[in-house]
């Protein structure tokens, strides 16, 4: 069984009833998991994780998906990330509290790498909506 399936109970927990302070630790955990499920295209723990009325939106190419649309394109996802590398850290200069929080994802391709920012709006510790951002041409700046 998936590491992220089997903490997710207690993540949602601990994102459900966090105090201020740990919020940013609360918010840390919940995108580990999302972040490990996407990179493992991880289609059950994506789900758990998206609001039902969940939207995606991947700015630099005009797309925006809703829950179903998005893990639909889990399968295309499949094959790009098996020759990828990807890591990802809190956006230290955004705030982070029980409804938001930004992520700062290196993309590393074989041709090509990829800055991206995520901003992440939460509802009732689940992902509601996700802005995609391309910040830079390489991950020099992560």
């Amino acid at each position: 069984m998936c590491r992220a399936i089997s903490i997710l109970p207690l993540v949602l927990t601990v994102v459900l009833g966090a105090t201020p302070g740990a919020r940013a630790d609360t918010q840390n955990s919940l995108l580990d998991v999302w972040y490990t499920a996407l990179f493992d295209v991880n289609r059950v723990t994506l789900a758990q994780l998206l609001d039902d009325a969940a939207e995606i939106r991947i700015e630099d190419i005009g797309v925006t998906q809703n829950k179903t649309e998005f893990l639909d394109s889990m399968d295309e996802w499949q094959d790009i990330a098996a020759s990828a590398n990807f890591a990802w850290q809190l956006d230290a200069t955004a705030p982070v509290d029980a409804s938001r929080a930004t992520a700062l994802v290196c993309y590393q391709f074989p041709d090509n790498e990829v800055l991206i920012r995520d901003v992440f709006t939460f509802n009732e510790g689940k992902i509601l909506k996700d802005v995609q951002t391309k910040i830079a041409d390489d991950c020099s700046e992560f």
